[in-house]
């Protein structure tokens, strides 16, 4: 077993097609079926079953796929610092929206500022698009304010957060003192895209508390939802780090017994190797006040 039947093996597994996988790798089709028979031997264990012309990932061929992703990222990092690279000052960091939007670009100055040679490239995106490139390797480690519930990735909070609902000011529940959860029943909300924390959280509360809503916009950033609350198309869900003070057509309704509060977390992969450069990362974030 050797690097090259571990690249093979991923590549299989993007592509769950033998034949895709070849062409890929500008190599003939036989010759990645004999790289999986041999990795099947070697290990003594299966690792697709092959169904109906399909192949489909076992339990030992995802176990194996967890660890080939870091081995061959481990790999790459050795070869970067044999060639002097400087790679241990070379990061790649996933941020959900909220995040690498308010929060992150002056911990980033900040943090640069003390290690002008620290390389630290961002990747913002959702909670569910971190997660997976945190399990295949290609992102070092995550910033998100969603949950993440793996068994391979380690979870560590650093900040809590608060969700608000907002009205603009012409809506009729900006001008109520208290609000029920009645007068939420049935009204259109403007919120984050499927596989966002931010959205996750409100969807279960709303659940909690039986309210009925109807989803009027789906947006990818604050700033839309924010801009589409002015023009009266719904109530926005944001996050409270979003609104400066300068909204001033634009109200928080105060809502009791509404639980909105979540924690940003660092999130890394249980096999990540912490370089020093990772883990100044990780300190500065975890000990900020």
């Amino acid at each position: 077993m050797n690097f090259r039947h571990l690249k093979i093996f991923i590549t299989v597994c993007e592509e769950m097609n033998m034949t895709k996988a070849a062409k890929k790798l500008y190599i003939s089709q036989p010759s990645v079926s004999q790289a999986i028979s041999e990795l099947e031997d070697y290990y003594n264990t299966k690792l697709f079953e092959r169904l109906s012309k399909k192949i489909y990932l076992t339990k030992s061929g995802k176990e194996l796929l967890s660890y080939s992703y870091h081995v061959l990222s481990l790999s790459d990092d050795i070869e970067r610092v044999m060639e002097k690279k400087s790679f241990y000052n070379n990061i790649v960091l996933g941020a959900t929206i909220t995040i690498g939007t308010y929060f992150l670009p002056k911990i980033l100055s900040e943090i640069k500022s003390e290690n002008h040679d620290m390389d630290i490239k961002v990747i913002v995106k959702n909670t569910s698009f971190i997660k997976e490139n945190l399990l295949n390797s290609k992102i070092d480690i995550g910033l998100v304010e969603g949950k993440i519930d793996h068994k391979d990735i380690i979870v560590k909070s650093f900040y809590e957060d608060e969700l608000v609902i907002i009205a603009n000011d012409k809506d009729v529940l900006s001008h109520k003192k208290d609000i029920s959860f009645d007068d939420l029943q049935y009204r259109n909300f403007l919120m984050r895209e499927e596989g966002s924390g931010s959205r996750d959280l409100f969807v279960e509360e709303m659940k909690r508390h039986n309210i009925e809503y109807n989803i009027a916009g789906e947006y990818n950033n604050t700033e839309a939802i924010k801009n589409a609350t002015l023009y009266g198309l719904g109530l926005g869900i944001v996050s409270k780090m979003s609104l400066n003070g300068s909204e001033s057509n634009i109200n928080i309704l105060p809502i009791k017994d509404l639980e909105l509060s979540r924690y940003f977390s660092i999130v890394y992969h249980r096999n990540k190797y912490i370089n020093k450069s990772i883990s100044f990362l990780m300190d500065y974030i975890l000990n900020l006040d």
